[in-house]
């Protein structure tokens, strides 16, 4: 490797590693988190899951939507890391917030992406009304395992799943809660 590629690739590692720890500092102090409220819906399988059932992992909550090209750029990285830190306690679900007619299109989305990750279904928006009120997309909640909300995103661009890694690392990193 020439000395300038050593160069580059340390800067970019250097970079890469500062920028993940500036975004697990984004976290919200944990006495300071709001509580989400707790919500219900049916996956493609056609399961009920619900939130507060959670409880004790570490949730990424992920609204996104077929027709939202940042969301389908984003969804990979939140499928690697659902597969990547289930074993810690990690629940990565996807909410799609197409309309009810639009399964197939949800479901044709994740075949074609190779993607296995949760995906549940909220085609009438009541969720996303009340944990995405500025109907953003993608929008990512993260909660901490009682289920309190640490930190959100909007969108997605090249590069952020760096920070969205990043928090995932931090909240799996905090203490479980105490039975």
């Amino acid at each position: 490797m020439s000395t300038r590629l050593r160069s580059l690739f340390l800067v970019a590692l250097m970079v890469s590693m500062v920028a993940g720890s500036a975004t697990a500092a984004e976290l919200t102090a944990p006495a300071e988190r709001p509580s989400v409220s707790d919500f219900t819906l049916t996956n493609l399988e056609g399961k009920r899951v619900k939130l507060s059932s959670l409880t004790g992992k570490v949730v990424l909550v992920s609204f996104w939507a077929t027709w939202c090209a940042p969301c389908k750029q984003e969804l990979p990285f939140l499928d690697t890391f659902a597969a990547r830190y289930a074993d810690k306690g990690l629940v990565v679900l996807a909410i799609s917030t197409d309309g009810p007619k639009s399964a197939s299109e949800v479901r044709r989305t994740l075949s074609s992406k190779g993607l296995k990750l949760p995906v549940l279904l909220d085609g009438e928006g009541e969720v996303s009304k009340r944990l995405n009120p500025a109907s953003a997309m993608p929008y990512t909640l993260y909660l901490d395992r009682t289920g309190k909300k640490a930190a959100d995103h909007e969108g997605f661009s090249p590069g952020d799943e760096v920070g969205i890694e990043a928090r995932i690392v931090a909240l799996l990193a905090e203490s479980a809660p105490k039975p």
